[in-house]
């Protein structure tokens, strides 16, 4: 007996919703100083703009923080003081970041992390929040899609590890977009398997 999912059913709407990303999308990532965006602040930000699967426009720098850099994060992103104190303000890599994102997918592993705390910063200049027409999130796609049992939990780290993706990712803005992108396409790949 041929099953066909209905159209409306979980798992082609997840593998819908993956397919339409990678047609036209941005993966973005930020590194901060914590975990809160009203509080903490961006140090690096990263972003590239997928069409058909493919890269084809990128935004990265490392940003200075105007507050110290608490030494967790140091032991966590290998980023100091030093390293941040010759890059620019967040304000000035907004308007790229805006820019690039505009009207778009937004995909990131636990995307609503970055969007708050790129929100946070567009809030403190006195600017609107990013607009996006939708977002997805890998960590809850891998959800959907990968036993908890072949995974443990599903940080982008572990998953890279453990699907065998090209890139690894290092709490390093740059690099965790490159494995988000592949994931994605893992994950978009698995999902038209189902």
């Amino acid at each position: 007996m041929i099953v066909i999912p209905r159209p409306d059913s979980p798992a082609q709407s997840l593998s819908q919703s993956l397919s339409a990303a990678l047609r036209d999308c941005v993966i973005l990532d930020c590194e901060t100083t914590g975990l809160d965006p009203d509080n903490d602040r961006i140090i690096e930000v990263a972003a590239v703009h997928l069409v058909d699967g493919d890269i084809v426009e990128s935004v990265h720098s490392l940003v200075d923080p105007g507050i110290p850099l608490p030494q967790v994060i140091t032991g966590l992103t290998g980023m100091t003081d030093a390293d941040l104190s010759e890059q620019p303000p967040v304000s000035a890599v907004l308007d790229d970041l805006v820019t690039l994102t505009r009207n778009r997918t937004l995909v990131g592993h636990n995307v609503s992390f970055d969007m708050a705390f790129i929100n946070g910063e567009l809030r403190r200049e006195g600017r609107a929040s990013l607009e996006a027409d939708s977002t997805l999130c890998t960590a809850e796609s891998a959800r959907e899609l990968i036993p908890r049992e072949k995974v443990g939990r599903y940080r982008l780290d572990r998953l890279a590890a453990v699907l065998g993706l090209a890139h690894s990712p290092v709490h390093r803005a740059q690099e965790d977009v490159l494995a988000t992108v592949d994931l994605l396409q893992w994950l978009q790949r698995a999902a038209a398997d189902t």
